[in-house]
C-alpha cells in the first residue's frame, strides 16, 4: 500500500477520535448543568473537570495494556479497535439521562464513558505515531507525521465548528435541555465510520519482521537502560500537553474572565485550529529539509517562554482582534512543537517496545497536563490572577527546554528501519511500502 494512504488512513481515524475525546471539555459549560449538581458554579466546574482529569489518569494504564497488546500481536489490531470502543463511549454520552433525571446514575454512567475514551485515547496518537514511523520513509517523516498531526487539529477543529454552530443556531435554553448532546451523538456516529475506513491499514512492515525473529516480547526493548528516556519524554512533552489542554478548557474562562461571547471564543478557536491543520505539515516539510526537529521544538518553546506575558495581556483589551491574535499566537506554536515532537518520541524508543513505550510516555503527561483545567479553575475562580497560570507555563517550558537538550534518539534494529526506508529488503522476505 502507498505510503500516502496509509497516512490518510491513519490521520482520518485519529482525527475523529480526537473531535469524540476533546467534545466532552469544549462542552464543560453544558455538561456541568445536566450531570453535576449545580448548587455552585465553581463546584460543579471542578466536578466537571475531576472527570475529565479521571478520563486522562486512566490514559497511562489503557496506553500500556494495549501498547502491550500492539507490540506482542500487531499494531494494527490494537489501532483499529480503539475507535469502536470510542464510538461506543461517545454515543452512550449522547444519550445518557440527565442528572435530574437520573440523579447519581447519571453522573457514574457518564464518568464511566469517559473513563473508556480515556482507555481508548490511551493508545491512539501512540499508535499512529508508531504506525506511521515504521511504514513511511524516514527522510518524509516529518511531512507524513505534520499530516496526521493535522488530522488530530483537524478533529478538534470540527468540534470548535460544532460548538459554534450550534450555539449560534440554539438558544442557551435549548443547548442545556437538548442540544448539548449533537455533539456526542454525531461524534459516535463519526468514530464508527473510522473503525470501518481503518480496518484498511496493514501491520507494519517492521513488525512483522520482528515478529519472524521470536523477539516481540513485552519489554524486551524497553529494559533498564529507557528509564532515562521515558523520563526525557515525559518532560518534554509536559509542556506541550499542558498548553493544548489548557487550550481546550479555556472558553469558559475567556467568556466568565474576560467576559468574550461564545460563539466570537468558538469562532476564534475554530479559525486557529485549522491555522495549526494548515501549519503543520509545513513545519513538519521544514524539519525534514532546513531544520533539525528538536532545534525546531527548542525555538518553539523559548518563544512562549518569552513572549507569555506580552500574549495574555492581549486578552484584557477585550476586543475580537486581541482575541484572535492572542489564538494563532498559541497556535503557531503549538503548530511548530506538534511536527517536531510526535516524530521524536517513538524514536526514543525500539521497535519490540516501541508501541509501549510511546504510550506510556505520551500518557503520563497528558495524564499530569489533565489537572489543568481544575488549576486554571482555582486561578481564575479563587486567585482572580491569571499571572500565576502564566508563570507556571514557564517554568514546564524551562523543564522541557532542558530535556530537549537531554533526549536521545534510538539507533538500535537499524535493520528493521531501513526496512521501512525502502533501502533494503530483509531477509525475511518483507518488502516495505511504495514510496
Amino acid at each position: 500500500m502507498k505510503h500516502s494512504k496509509i497516512t490518510f488512513l491513519t490521520s482520518i481515524g485519529a482525527g475523529l477520535e480526537y473531535y469524540d475525546y476533546v467534545i466532552y471539555v469544549i462542552f464543560a459549560s453544558f455538561v456541568s448543568h445536566n450531570f453535576f449538581p449545580d448548587t455552585n458554579r465553581v463546584a460543579a466546574l471542578f466536578a466537571t473537570f475531576g472527570v475529565f482529569a479521571i478520563g486522562n489518569i486512566i490514559r497511562p494504564l489503557g496506553g500500556i495494556i494495549l501498547g502491550m497488546c500492539g507490540d506482542n500481536f500487531g499494531r494494527k489490531k490494537v489501532f483499529t479497535n480503539t475507535l469502536l470502543w470510542m464510538a461506543f463511549a461517545t454515543f452512550l454520552m449522547g444519550v445518557t439521562p440527565t442528572f435530574a433525571a437520573w440523579g447519581l446514575v447519571a453522573t457514574v454512567i457518564f464518568s464511566l464513558c469517559r473513563i473508556i475514551q480515556g482507555v481508548t485515547c490511551g493508545a491512539e496518537i501512540p499508535g499512529a505515531t508508531t504506525l506511521l514511523l515504521e511504514h513511511i520513509d524516514k527522510r518524509r517523516h516529518g511531512l507524513h507525521f505534520g499530516f496526521m498531526s493535522s488530522a488530530v487539529g483537524l478533529g478538534s477543529s470540527f468540534g470548535l465548528l460544532v460548538a459554534w454552530g450550534i450555539t449560534k443556531i440554539l438558544t442557551n435554553e435549548q443547548m442545556l435541555a437538548w442540544g448539548f448532546r449533537l455533539p456526542f451523538l454525531f461524534g459516535g456516529i463519526l468514530a464508527l465510520v473510522g473503525f470501518l475506513i481503518r480496518k484498511h491499514i496493514p501491520e507494519t512492515p517492521a513488525f512483522l519482521a520482528l515478529q519472524k525473529t521470536k523477539n516481540n516480547k513485552f519489554f524486551t526493548g524497553l529494559n533498564k537502560q529507557y528509564g532515562k528516556q521515558i523520563l526525557n519524554t515525559i518532560g518534554v512533552l509536559l509542556f506541550p500537553a499542558s498548553f493544548v489542554t489548557f487550550f481546550l478548557a479555556f472558553p469558559v474562562y475567556l467568556h466568565d474572565y474576560y467576559q468574550y461571547a461564545f460563539p466570537n471564543i468558538y469562532l476564534a478557536m475554530t479559525v486557529g485550529s485549522l491555522w495549526t491543520v494548515f501549519l503543520i505539515p509545513v513545519f513538519g516539510w521544514v524539519s525534514d529539509n532546513f531544520i533539525n526537529r528538536k532545534t525546531l521544538l527548542f525555538t518553539a518553546i523559548l518563544i512562549f517562554a518569552l513572549f507569555s506575558f506580552p500574549s495574555f495581556s492581549l486578552l484584557n483589551t477585550k476586543t475580537n482582534l486581541a482575541l484572535f491574535g492572542f489564538v494563532l499566537f498559541g497556535k503557531t506554536l503549538l503548530a511548530a512543537m506538534a511536527a517536531s515532537y510526535f516524530v521524536l518520541l517513538p524514536q526514543a524508543f525500539p521497535i519490540a517496545g516501541r508501541y509501549t513505550g510511546t504510550a506510556l510516555s505520551y500518557n503520563v503527561a497528558y495524564t499530569i497536563a489533565a489537572f489543568v483545567p481544575m488549576g486554571v479553575n482555582y486561578i481564575y475562580g479563587v486567585l482572580h490572577n491569571p499571572s500565576y497560570l502564566i508563570w507556571a507555563f514557564i517554568f514546564l517550558a524551562g523543564l522541557a527546554l532542558i530535556n530537549i537538550f537531554m533526549l536521545r534518539i534510538n539507533h538500535h534494529d537499524e535493520h528493521f528501519e531501513k526496512i521501512n526506508d525502502g533501502l533494503v529488503q530483509d531477509s525475511y522476505g518483507i518488502k516495505s511500502g511504495e514510496l
